[in-house]
Formats: C-alpha cells, sequence, structure tokens
C-alpha cells in the first residue's frame, strides 16, 4: 500500500511540476458513479450496487493521451443471512490510467483507456466478529466520452469493466464489476 501511494504521490508531483514546460491540459473534477459489484455472494448480502463518489486529476501528453489519478468512494449496507444483523461495507479504489482519444472535436470527445486499481476495502461486522480490512489489486478497462459543456467545463460520460478478486480468507471474492457515471470537470 505504501509503495502505490508513494507512486501516486510522485506521478501528481511530477505532473504539476511539468505544466510549465509541457503544453498539455489539466482536468480536475468529480464523479457520481453507479457501481455494481459482480460476487454472488456479495449481492445476497449487500444488494446489486449503489453509488460511488469520486475526485479525479488528469493531464495531457499529447493531443490523443492523457494520464489520470482519481480516487472513489463506495459504502453499502447489508445485514446477516440469519440473524439480520447490520453489517457495513467500505470500498476506496485508488486509480492509475491512460486514456487515448479522438482529438481536436468540438462538442465532444470519445475516449478509451485502461488502469490499475488499487482497492482499499473494510467490512464492518457485529461486535462478536472480527472486521475485515484488506487490499488488493486490479485492472479495468473503459470508455466513455467528455462533452464541452463552456470552454473550460465539461462532462464525462464514463463505463468502466474492473477485473479485482480478493481472497481474505479461502474463498476468493470478485470486488470488481461494472460502473456507469457522469462527471462534471474545468479544463486549464
Amino acid at each position: 500500500m505504501k509503495r502505490i501511494m508513494r507512486i501516486v504521490l510522485i506521478l501528481g508531483l511530477l505532473i504539476l511540476l511539468s505544466q510549465s514546460t509541457l503544453a498539455g491540459d489539466f482536468k480536475i473534477g468529480v464523479s457520481l458513479n453507479y457501481y455494481s459489484v459482480s460476487d454472488s455472494i456479495y449481492k445476497d448480502t449487500y444488494g446489486s450496487g449503489n453509488l460511488m463518489f469520486g475526485a479525479y486529476l488528469n493531464y495531457e501528453l499529447f493531443r490523443f493521451l492523457e494520464i489520470m489519478a482519481e480516487a472513489n468512494y463506495y459504502q453499502d449496507k447489508g445485514e446477516m443471512t440469519l440473524t439480520k444483523e447490520e453489517m457495513k461495507f467500505t470500498l476506496t479504489p485508488l486509480v492509475l490510467a491512460i486514456r487515448g482519444k479522438l482529438p481536436n472535436m468540438k462538442t465532444s470527445t470519445p475516449y478509451l483507456g485502461v488502469g490499475l486499481e488499487y482497492y482499499l476495502y473494510k467490512e464492518d461486522l457485529p461486535d462478536r466478529f472480527e472486521d475485515v480490512s484488506e487490499s488488493t489489486v486490479g485492472f479495468h478497462a473503459e470508455a466513455g466520452v467528455y462533452v464541452n459543456v463552456l470552454k473550460s467545463l465539461f462532462l464525462d460520460l464514463n463505463f468502466r469493466y474492473i477485473k479485482a478478486d480478493a481472497k481474505p480468507f479461502d474463498e476468493t471474492i470478485k470486488l470488481g464489476g461494472l460502473r456507469a457515471g457522469l462527471g462534471i470537470g474545468f479544463r486549464f
């Protein structure tokens, strides 16, 4: 975890320090997504999905290529099968990605991307059980489109498939799934 956090911080600092030497645009934004975890046991306990909130910073390396750092927050409540006691699941994905896009489009810019996801997750269980707090690494593939609203204001419509398997015990949990959402951001 510390190593990935260092990489994210170094990448962010390099992007910020290189703004004067590189001619690309920065994008900063927030997003609201619907996230559906693919694991069937998870769905039995927590349901089919919930809202995920996120924030991101993108830097345009070239007119057709950008890098992105992103942090998200997801929380869902469920209940134990027999006793119906409340449980809470929290997921914090940290993402590094690259997006290829079609340049020089006036109103919208479609893109395709891939990325590495570092998943921090925690399951709060009833007091008689020990809570689970672990992490795993996954990846994603995405497609989306930037829609220009004003010169520096844009919307980001995004669809993402995520593969992130965790094995806190003897059983594999598929924390990945499908994510669809809308972001709003500023270009500078």
